[in-house]
């Protein structure tokens, strides 16, 4: 069923990423892709490129409330990599064929699985390594993170806290506060430079209080739940999200 308003669209987009992003802190753009598929009608370049809009409002919403425990100089770091690829690889996805978008997005829906079972410790206090080799390691994680964002529209913050976090050595809430605030100034490079910034005003209605509103919700919600039990649906819901993407979007290469 294809919707042509705009505004119940796009509400519905929000909707859902904003309930995914308030449970589990991240994945609005792999809800956006499949439900911009399923409902816009788009095809996966298209889908992926129009889910950066929903990873622009979700990452900023999510960076303000968690912004305390953002380490600037890292952040900027990873912006300005990240933004540089960003804008160089667009042009890049346009003439890729779509089997090659496909490709990289499932890849890295697979390590995002990987990351959140085996890679992601919430629990790891991390290390204070030297400037210098935050540095050098984050320019890294920034170039990853601005070619995937470009690329898949999943943003990159399925990488990059592992990156962060494994590599760079950063506690998990830091590295978590650095990726919102780098998506949420990256991604509307590559929406803009896919052209794809385009949204009538009820589509940006729609995106900006459908997120917000169910974010704040289920956030509200999940303080009701014990955190054991809260990382465990936090890993179920994402895992149930990742699958979902990787079927709809690969039986669109059928």
């Amino acid at each position: 069923m294809i919707i042509e308003d705009p505004l119940l669209l796009w509400t519905v987009v929000g909707s859902a990423s904003g309930a995914i992003l308030g449970i589990a802190g991240t994945g609005g753009g792999v809800i956006a892709i499949p439900l911009l598929m399923a409902f816009g009608g788009y095809d996966i370049k298209e889908a992926s490129a129009y889910a950066l809009l929903a990873l622009t409002v979700g990452a900023a919403l999510s960076w303000f409330i968690q912004r305390r425990n953002t380490l600037y100089p890292i952040s900027a770091i990873l912006i300005i990599f990240a933004g540089s690829v960003a804008f160089i690889s667009a042009p890049l996805k346009v003439i890729a064929p779509h089997w090659l978008i496909n490709l990289l997005l499932n890849l890295t829906c697979l390590f995002s699985l990987y990351s959140l079972w085996v890679l992601r410790k919430p629990e790891d206090p991390g290390e204070i390594r030297p400037l210098v080799y935050r540095i050098k390691t984050a320019t890294v994680g920034g170039m990853i993170t601005g070619f995937l964002s470009t690329m898949t529209g999943l943003g990159g913050g399925v990488v990059i806290i592992p990156w962060l976090t494994g590599i760079t050595r950063l506690r998990f809430d830091q590295a978590m506060a650095c990726s919102l605030l780098t998506i949420a100034v990256t991604a509307p490079v590559s929406a803009w430079r896919q052209e794809k910034f385009d949204l009538v005003l009820n589509g940006w209605i729609g995106l900006i209080v459908g997120i917000s509103v169910a974010a704040l919700i289920v956030r509200k919600l999940s303080g009701y739940i014990s955190p054991p039990q809260l990382t465990l649906i936090r890993k179920l819901t994402l895992t149930g999200v990742l699958f979902i993407s990787m079927m709809r979007t690969l039986s669109s290469l059928l």
